[in-house]
């Protein structure tokens, strides 16, 4: 009889290491240290980063450094009260911005339901205070269920790394990759209160010598374009306002205090109550508001309500 073989038991297989989670590969530390990195960036200040974080600017900078040290880069150049992003930061900062804006919107539906009806807007400050905060009770109280959120801001908007539906900016309508619904043209105008415009006797650009010129930090070369394109390129007013924006510039102007480069349409129904006129006919083209969304937001139905109901509001008159 044939001897019977003996078993042999199956070689085994070498079963290859399973990658490790990235959570795992990323110590606490170092994901405080790249939350840290990516709120300095955003916000543009250790200080501000601090704040939204609720730790202490020495912590900002602490976590900033261990983060250098980690990478073997600096991420920020520092000098004296400013500190500017390198371009190892500026890279870290591309990936960061979008690992973060991902996680935002990812988890955003675990906060039950009603997260699903709300409505994520990141605006433009002067579109939010000249035109949308007058009509804002209106769409609220049309649509009960939604839930607004809105941040104003003027920054370069970002709507891969943020986590925003959408955004209101002012622009010429170029926005590669998103979608843009156009909501006004802009056009810059003189306007003052007419007492000021009598007793100062404002008939002709050259006229606003005599008057306190109210500038805007953000758009210092606002007033020299104005000036150019009317022919009145030298003239030099007797006092200078700097603010921080077109509506407060609008505000000032509106207090008496000078003259003020106003943003028509959205100065209209101050005009209409006679609290600020437009010094003269001519006005000129500067760019116009945008709605701009990324291109998979398109069928969201909290969104689709919103441009609804900006359609109607700018259909009607004044």
């Amino acid at each position: 009889m044939a001897a019977r073989s003996a078993a042999v038991s199956p070689p085994k297989l070498l079963r290859a290491a399973e990658p490790m989670p990235a959570a795992t590969r990323l110590r606490p530390a170092l994901l405080l240290a790249l939350q840290a990195f990516d709120a300095a960036v955003r916000l543009g200040s250790f200080k501000d980063a601090a704040e939204a974080l609720h730790i202490t600017p020495s912590a900002i900078s602490h976590r900033i450094r261990n983060l250098e040290k980690a990478m073997g880069d600096t991420l920020f150049s520092r000098a004296h009260r400013v500190v500017e992003v390198t371009p190892t930061g500026r890279r870290l900062a591309i990936a960061t911005g979008r690992a973060f804006g991902e996680l935002m919107r990812a988890t955003t539906p675990l906060a039950g339901s009603e997260a699903s009806r709300r409505l994520r807007l990141s605006l433009s400050s002067t579109f939010v205070s000249a035109w949308l905060i007058p009509r804002i009770a209106g769409f609220m109280a049309s649509h009960p269920e939604i839930e607004l959120s809105i941040e104003n801001s003027n920054r370069v908007l970002d709507l891969e790394n943020e986590p925003f539906d959408a955004g209101v900016r002012a622009g010429d309508g170029n926005w590669p990759g998103l979608v843009a619904q156009h909501l006004m043209d802009l056009h810059v105008t003189p306007v003052a209160t007419p007492a000021l415009v009598q007793q100062l006797k404002l008939r002709q650009p050259a006229d606003i010598a005599r008057a306190p010129m109210i500038h805007v930090v953000s758009f210092p070369l606002a007033w020299p374009i104005w000036l150019r394109q009317v022919g009145a390129g030298t003239v030099k007013a007797k006092q200078a306002v700097w603010v921080d924006s077109f509506e407060t510039a609008l505000q000032l102007a509106e207090s008496g205090a000078g003259v003020a480069l106003g943003l028509a349409p959205l100065f209209v129904e101050r005009e209409q109550v006679g609290a600020v006129c437009r010094l003269f006919p001519m006005s000129h083209a500067t760019g116009g508001y945008w709605l701009v969304h990324r291109p998979q937001e398109t069928a969201n139905p909290t969104l689709r309500s919103f441009k609804r109901w900006l359609r109607g509001e700018l259909a009607k008159k004044g």
